[in-house]
């Protein structure tokens, strides 16, 4: 029997394992984590983070991501934090100003960068949950190492998408700023992979796109953006480091443009965007033969509108669309709330381990399942 961190390490090399491997950490539901774990949900909320490492042993996930969702209220919302109104002043003309004030010199712009800093950050943040998670393994995920297109936290959504139309070497200028930041920190995680033996993965990627599709024109983010995050990846990818991309909203357009940029798989998925594994799984990343695919029990469709079985069927679907689970990690397609039956969630992890790997169904599911309503 294989440990959990063999299983996650030879998953995302592509090698036989024994079990299909799972992840756990994006559960936003003191309710549903304290259910999960046999607590009632006071006892959960006198120490969140016990009862958030016993509910993920009992859905007995292998890893857990980096910088977890640990409720600490009940019944939390998840609601987007940025407000256009708190960016009521902002103009695209200050993202132009904001560009002309960068230095052309990188060593001008890492001159305060600390690297023995960032180096030790690294070390203690690993140390510090491998010691939180009780034998389930670190999973890393580093939003800042996937690119930093969402300038709109700076200049709100009006300013940032008007100054892409009207100033694209600007924004294009700032994004390459932050990039060569986010690359000097590639470069520092990078070797630490093999010092600390880490898995052989990094989950990352800002989202691109809505349900419509790109949220800037797909020219212009090849030309000022795509390359500038491949100078991130570089280094990783260079390490052997398997980076997979987070995909939420109409992402298809962008499918072979992460690929080319060194990532190794994808996470997330809106089937009801048109998103399907079985088109993914015909792209060739960098790294593999197959794209590794961290997913996609549906939190907009299937886990709070469906039933269990829809769920299982839904599980089922993903091991039947990745050749038996061949590079598959179970994985919530984003963060769940408490809207969502925890029932729903506890059949996702239980049938992932009821599945044989490399063993299709009879017959196998040609379509992702069509949710069927709850009464």
């Amino acid at each position: 029997m294989l440990s959990r961190k063999e299983r996650l390490t030879r998953q995302a090399l592509l090698q036989d394992i024994d079990t299909l491997p799972s992840i756990g950490g994006w559960m936003l539901s003191a309710r549903n984590l304290a259910f999960t774990a046999g607590l009632t949900q006071e006892a959960y909320l006198e120490n969140p983070t016990q009862g958030f490492i016993k509910a993920n042993h009992a859905l007995k996930v292998d890893g857990i991501v980096n910088g977890p969702v640990i409720p600490n209220k009940p019944d939390v919302i998840r609601t987007g934090s940025l407000s256009e109104e708190s960016y009521p002043d902002r103009d695209p003309a200050e993202v132009l100003a904001d560009a002309d004030k960068i230095p052309d010199d990188p060593k001008a712009l890492l001159k305060d960068f600390n690297a023995e800093a960032v180096r030790d950050e690294y070390r203690e943040l690993f140390a510090r949950h491998r010691a939180i998670y009780d034998g389930m393994e670190v999973v890393p995920n580093f939003w800042d190492l996937g690119g930093p297109f969402p300038l709109y936290w700076t200049y709100g959504y009006t300013a940032f998408f008007e100054a892409c139309a009207l100033y694209p070497d600007a924004i294009g200028k700032i994004w390459w700023s932050r990039c060569v930041v986010a690359r000097e920190r590639a470069k520092i995680l990078a070797p630490l992979y093999k010092e600390l033996d880490l898995l052989p993965l990094l989950f990352c990627g800002e989202d691109l796109c809505n349900n419509s599709g790109p949220m800037v024109s797909p020219a212009m983010i090849r030309k000022h953006y795509f390359p500038h995050v491949k100078t991130i990846a570089e280094p990783l990818v260079d390490a052997g480091v398997r980076m997979v991309h987070h995909c939420d909203g109409d992402v298809r357009p962008f499918l072979q443009d992460f690929l080319d940029l060194g990532y190794s798989g994808f996470q997330g998925f809106q089937y009801e965007c048109g998103v399907d594994v079985c088109e993914l799984r015909k792209l060739k990343p960098t790294l593999g033969e197959k794209p590794l695919i961290f997913g996609g029990l549906s939190v907009s469709r299937t886990l709070p509108f469906g039933t269990p079985d829809d769920v299982r069927r839904e599980v089922d679907y993903l091991v039947d669309a990745t050749d038996g689970g061949r590079g598959l990690f179970l994985f919530t397609s984003n963060v769940t709330g408490y809207e969502v039956p925890a029932e729903n969630i506890i059949a996702g992890y239980q049938q992932i381990k009821a599945r044989a790997p490399y063993v299709l169904g009879a017959p196998p599911l040609q379509k992702w399942p069509v949710v069927s309503p709850r009464m």
